[in-house]
C-alpha cells in the first residue's frame, strides 16, 4: 500500500485539495444555490455529453471492466470486484438506511424554482446522498491509476472521473455535495480494498497481475 501511495503521490493530493475545495464551498454556501448557479449553464453540446458521459460511472461501466481485467490483469479483477462490492455496500446502505430522506434536485425544488432539465433523461426524485455514480467512478479511478505507469494518464483518469462525477449535477440527478461524498466512498473503499490485500494476501499482489 505505501509502494500504491508513493507512486500516486501526485494525483493523489490533487484529488485532495479539490475535494477539501470543495467540502469548503458546500458548508459555506447551500447546496440549492450551488446547485442553481450551475444549473442556468447549459447547451446542446454539454447536455449530449454529460448525458453520455454519465454511464460510464453505472453498474454497467463496472462489468465492463471487470470483464477487460479479466482478460488481461486477473488478479486486479479479482480485486476490483472485491472493492466495488464494498462501494455498493456502503453507497447502499448510506442511501437507504442513513439518509433515505434525502431528495433529490428535481424533486428538492418541485413548486419552489424551475430547474432546466436535460431532454430525454429519466430523473431520480428520491436517496441523493451519497452519489453512486460518483463512488464507482472513482473506484474505477484508482484501480486504473494502481495500473497506470504514465503520470499524465494517472491524471488523465482523475480528469475523467471528475467529469463524470460533474455530470450527475449538471444533470440534476445529484447535488454538490452528493458527489463530494460519493467520490470519497469510491476513493477510500477501493484503496481499503487494495489495503487489505496487501496486509493480509501480500504473495497475491507480490506475483504477476497478469497471472
Amino acid at each position: 500500500m505505501k509502494e500504491f501511495i508513493q507512486q500516486n503521490k501526485l494525483v493523489l493530493v490533487l484529488y485532495l485539495l479539490l475535494l477539501v475545495a470543495g467540502g469548503i464551498l458546500v458548508l459555506d454556501i447551500p447546496k440549492a444555490e450551488i446547485h442553481l448557479f450551475i444549473n442556468q449553464y447549459h447547451n446542446p453540446f454539454f447536455d449530449f455529453f454529460f448525458r453520455n458521459l454519465t454511464w460510464l460511472g453505472s453498474g454497467w461501466a463496472v462489468a465492463v471492466l471487470f470483464i477487460l481485467l479479466l482478460f488481461k490483469y486477473k488478479r486486479v479483477a479479482v480485486i476490483y470486484l472485491a472493492g466495488n462490492l464494498l462501494i455498493t455496500l456502503a453507497v447502499q446502505g448510506l442511501k437507504h438506511l442513513v439518509f433515505n430522506d434525502v431528495l433529490r434536485p428535481a424533486a428538492y425544488f418541485h413548486g419552489i424554482h424551475p430547474l432546466y432539465l436535460v431532454p430525454g433523461e429519466s430523473m431520480h426524485m428520491y436517496n441523493s446522498f451519497p452519489s453512486g455514480h460518483s463512488a464507482t467512478a472513482f473506484g474505477i479511478f484508482v484501480i486504473l491509476i494502481y495500473l497506470t505507469k504514465n503520470p499524465w494518464g494517472k491524471f488523465a483518469w482523475l480528469t475523467l472521473a471528475l467529469l463524470i462525477a460533474f455530470s450527475r449535477v449538471y444533470l440534476s440527478q445529484h447535488f454538490l455535495i452528493d458527489t463530494l461524498a460519493g467520490s470519497f466512498i469510491g476513493t477510500i473503499g477501493m484503496g481499503f480494498t487494495i489495503y487489505l490485500f496487501d496486509r493480509y494476501f501480500p504473495e497475491f499482489l507480490s506475483q504477476n497481475p497478469k497471472d
